[in-house]
């Protein structure tokens, strides 16, 4: 099977464009007659007469008006291929999108990013915070590179590398004389106004507590946990985050202290399909985010605990 030479596509486009062989012969810094020639093999190939010639112009035969729109089509898309190709060749270039849960996106990604873009200026960035469920749609409809969430599923189709252990801790008000302990055990905490996120990771991290607590009134459910923190601070009661939760949504009138029983704890994941490739540049920064991620501003505070990850772990999880 013949195929049409890209280069003589690019000079048939070229010839019709400028209406003349002269002025598209130095346009694309070649001979006339070459130039005659490639539109010569494009019609042998095709079969069928592409141009007419006269002393003045070059006219489309109606085979000619087709071809044209077609040769467009093929070389728009072969100049897409060439541009991916390259930024798929180069971790320099590109595009990522991270999808991230809010702790996550306002604690630690504005440093990762600075230093990524320090690194790599001419990759475009996108951040997408949001609920581990909404993550996960946003996964599912290919919105997102990869994500930082904190629900496991038993699905497949994903990959997850575990990063971060992230406590449970009360929250509470300054002057709630509870703030004055350095943990707080289950006993501190009955007979208190109780205010939980509505749904997702966090409050099914919190939902085996609950049941032991002993509530004067109904429960305060919130979905956002800005929402939870301006409750706390208001005076309404007590609640529960997440460790890097409590260190994202700080407020001049609350605090967060340990809790002395149990193990409440969530893990924070990287996550991708596995299907996916992920282009160079959106591996760099996972790489990045790794490294940095071991400086103690991370994860060491407040009883959040770096999960070690091993280079054949990392390689394993970012190869398809």
């Amino acid at each position: 099977m013949n195929y049409f030479n890209p280069r003589h596509l690019d000079a048939f486009i070229s010839a019709i464009d400028n209406g003349s062989m002269a002025k598209a012969a130095g346009q694309l810094h070649m001979g006339q007659p070459a130039l005659s020639q490639a539109i010569a093999n494009l019609e042998d190939i095709a079969g069928v007469k592409l141009i007419t010639r006269t002393t003045r112009s070059l006219k489309l035969t109606p085979a000619g008006e087709v071809f044209y729109k077609d040769a467009q089509r093929v070389l728009d898309t072969n100049k897409r291929l060439m541009k991916n190709i390259a930024l798929w060749s180069n971790s320099a270039q590109g595009r990522i999108s991270i999808l991230a849960i809010a702790s996550i996106a306002h604690f630690q990604l504005p440093e990762i990013v600075k230093k990524y873009r320090a690194i790599y200026p001419d990759v475009a960035i996108e951040v997408h915070d949001n609920t581990d469920l909404q993550l996960r749609h946003m996964l599912d409809a290919g919105e997102g590179d990869f994500a930082f969430i904190s629900k496991t599923s038993k699905d497949t189709d994903l990959k997850y590398l575990p990063i971060l252990k992230d406590p449970l801790r009360w929250i509470g008000l300054k002057s709630d004389p509870l703030a004055a302990k350095k943990k707080i055990e289950l006993k501190d905490m009955q007979d208190r106004q109780l205010i939980v996120l509505r749904q997702g990771a966090i409050r099914e991290m919190v939902e085996p507590l609950l049941s032991k607590i002993k509530s004067p009134l109904p429960m305060i459910e919130v979905d956002q946990q800005s929402t939870l923190i301006g409750m706390v601070a208001a005076g309404l009661g007590i609640s529960f985050l997440p460790s890097l939760s409590c260190q994202s949504w700080g407020n001049p009138e609350t605090t967060h202290r340990a809790l002395g029983f149990g193990d409440f704890h969530r893990i924070i994941q990287i996550t991708r399909y596995v299907d996916q490739d992920l282009m160079p540049c959106a591996t760099e920064f996972i790489r990045l985010y790794l490294r940095e991620i071991q400086d103690s501003k991370f994860n060491s505070k407040d009883g959040v605990e770096l999960i070690s990850v091993t280079e054949a772990a990392m390689t394993k999880f970012l190869n398809k």
